[in-house]
């Protein structure tokens, strides 16, 4: 498996320069060094840890081409979108594994079909469900951190994460318990 340069992707999609930078660079490290500590945790090796910090710092990739101006977004697309984009940027770039990462990595563990439908979510209706160990703890840690910047350093409890996971569903709610046990215990 050869070593991504995560941070030419980044530079070729999200200016170096800009305020959006400043919040997509802290959002994803926070991210990354999160699961990286869960992946030592829980003993994967090198290469999967090497995925995970790759994968990691280019989950949010598609936020490029969202309308998200409290993060200094200016595309056109509603934020949800973010998660296909950066599923098309990271193909585009040969990186199929890690585009997986990209569009199911939102709520807990991704969305199924039937949720996308029944709540009207302007997506594909296809399942986008984390299935591996890397992706799973790649979508638990981000949980802990927002790109907003009054509170992008902040890591959220484990109290505010669990209400807001309420708010995703039962299905949701049941993950998380499962991942919080396996990672945390």
């Amino acid at each position: 498996m050869h070593k991504v340069d995560y941070f030419k992707i980044i530079n070729k999609y999200i200016s170096p320069y800009s305020a959006a930078y400043n919040i997509y660079v802290v959002h994803v490290s926070l991210v990354t060094a999160k699961a990286i500590k869960i992946a030592r945790h829980l003993g994967l090796n090198a290469d999967q840890k090497r995925f995970i910090e790759e994968a990691g710092m280019l989950h949010d990739i598609g936020i490029v081409h969202v309308k998200a101006s409290e993060i200094f977004c200016n595309g056109e697309m509603p934020y949800i979108y973010h998660i296909i984009e950066g599923r098309k940027i990271l193909e585009a770039e040969g990186l199929p594994l890690h585009a997986r990462i990209a569009e199911n990595h939102i709520g807990v563990g991704g969305m199924t079909r039937e949720e996308i439908i029944r709540d009207k979510i302007p997506l594909p209706h296809r399942d986008m469900l984390c299935e591996t160990i890397e992706e799973k703890i790649i979508s638990y840690a981000d949980l802990f951190y927002s790109k907003n910047p009054r509170r992008i350093f902040v890591e959220k409890n484990i109290k505010q994460v669990r209400a807001k996971v309420k708010g995703y569903g039962k299905r949701q709610e049941k993950l998380f318990k499962e991942w919080y046990d396996l990672f945390e215990e």
